[in-house]
């Protein structure tokens, strides 16, 4: 019998018998790469057979029994043990589930060590059943240590084929099993914000930029494009699917549509809006309402609140910005001159110069709240100057203050750069490990080497390789 199913969840069967004899284990990680969602690739049903590789009694067991850790080293098993369990409690808190039961047990085993010859593929999942039933396994490459942010989504996506299985008898699917990548990540960025440690300003960046994937490109994104996409993109693509959870979850019965969702959404082969239509009805107001609803969260996780202080850099430049009179010329033109340009301004009523300092005032007393803290006597000397300056006091004195003022702004902002640049320092010349900064230009090298560009030979590529020959430094190595 042949099953037609995606090649990243192989469907095995399986007895889970600690006494059975170890098998050699399925080349699973050597798989060229992950297909697309779309591409489905027939496997032959292989009798029930135990095949992890590795001893079966060195395994961590986690609290709940959801998770065993097999492979690598004692003190990896260990910590992979407690970190799948606190995630496994994280996610059900999000989806207000107390005491889950634990229907397929996940194995992680972990091959090899660091600095073996890296496979082809650093992370695979293998589905069996017995008759009582289904166990999931990751499988996960040590060649390059374990990276925590893949194997939390490893672990995550295992949790949700677990609730797409619960209704389902253990056996042969006549169905796909997918995850999409937006759930998990936004669901990792969920509970990321309910527990206080989002980033606002992810979230205004996105914002500001118009939010950079567009609803129907964050429901079709697959494992291996998002794998492609540099360190920028996948961030706001996390934040984006952050976003659409959010927004989900505060529908009307949220928490109890999301949980019927999550049960349904890996066996789901149908449009995504389709589904999440059936879940939250009150999505069916317009067409264009989850759009909406995703961007109306957004923007409310992007607005700032009142007390968040900014930093010197913003605020010199809103400060720069507010410093400013404002007022309409004869000819009924409106002008804005910097406050240092004060003399240029003729205006010789004292109604008139209050009215041409008001928005410089507003400006001021909303940027105090969120200034700064070092910024906030300055911002009152602005204040007095602005009132001397359209009472008519005190304008002898007004430029030797401006410039004193506009002194302190300069050195505070130098200070600034110098201790930014000093804990850069500190920061490379004491690191101990790897920041992961650079991946994605390394994953750029390796991407060149397997897979070369195709040789151009358009006119401008040709004159572009006759300058560089022309203009190349011998080797004189070579000589």
């Amino acid at each position: 019998m042949k099953l037609a199913i995606p090649i990243s969840l192989l469907l095995l069967g399986a007895t889970f018998a600690a006494g059975e004899e170890v098998e050699e284990a399925v080349p699973l990680l050597d798989v060229e790469a992950i297909l697309p969602e779309d591409e489905m690739v027939p496997f032959e049903i292989e009798e029930p057979k135990i095949d992890p590789g590795i001893e079966v009694a060195e395994r961590a067991i986690s609290a709940s029994k959801q998770f065993a850790i097999s492979g690598g080293e004692k003190g990896q098993r260990g910590s992979l043990a407690l970190e799948a369990e606190e995630l496994r409690l994280r996610f059900h808190q999000l989806l207000g589930i107390e005491n889950p039961p634990v229907v397929v047990p996940i194995e992680v085993v972990l091959h090899g060590k660091v600095g073996d010859e890296p496979r082809k593929r650093p992370l695979a999942y293998q589905l069996r059943f017995t008759k009582d039933t289904f166990l999931l396994e990751i499988h996960v490459d040590l060649s390059r240590g374990i990276d925590r942010d893949r194997m939390d989504r490893a672990i995550l996506s295992g949790l949700l084929y677990q609730r797409s299985l619960i209704e389902v008898k253990p056996g042969e699917l006549d169905s796909r099993l997918l995850v999409p990548v937006w759930l998990v990540e936004g669901l990792r960025e969920a509970e990321k914000w309910r527990a206080g440690k989002g980033d606002r300003k992810v979230y205004e960046g996105v914002f500001k930029q118009e939010g950079l994937f567009n609803l129907d490109q964050l429901m079709s994104m697959h494992e291996a494009g998002f794998e492609r996409l540099d360190g920028a993109s996948r961030v706001a693509f996390r934040a984006l699917s952050g976003a659409m959870v959010m927004a989900l979850l505060e529908q009307p019965r949220g928490q109890e549509a999301f949980v019927s969702f999550c049960n349904e959404v890996a066996r789901y082969d149908g449009e995504m809006p389709i589904l999440l239509r059936q879940h939250f009805p009150e999505l069916n107001l317009s067409e264009q309402s989850l759009a909406k609803w995703w961007a109306l969260t957004l923007a409310k996780l992007a607005d700032a609140p009142l007390t968040e202080s900014l930093g010197i850099a913003e605020t010199e430049k809103l400060l720069s910005e507010a410093l400013r009179i404002r007022f309409r010329t004869d000819e009924g033109n409106l002008e804005s001159v910097p406050l240092e340009q004060w003399e240029g301004v003729l205006l010789d009523e004292e109604t008139d110069r209050f009215a041409a300092i008001r928005p410089a005032q507003e400006a001021l007393n909303h940027l105090s709240y969120r200034s700064f803290p070092s910024y906030r006597p300055l911002i009152l000397d602005y204040h007095q100057i602005l009132i001397d300056w359209a009472s008519f006091r005190n304008l002898g004195d007004l430029d030797g203050k401006l410039g004193e003022l506009s002194e302190s702004r300069t050195l505070m902002l130098g200070r600034s750069i110098r201790a930014r640049d000093f804990l850069d320092f500190k920061e490379i010349a004491e690191a101990t490990e790897l920041s992961g900064s650079f991946d994605d230009y390394i994953r750029l090298i390796d991407e060149l080497k397997e897979r070369p560009r195709p040789e151009r030979k358009d006119p401008i590529s040709r004159y572009l390789d006759t300058l560089e020959r022309i203009y190349e430094r011998p080797d004189r190595t070579k000589r």
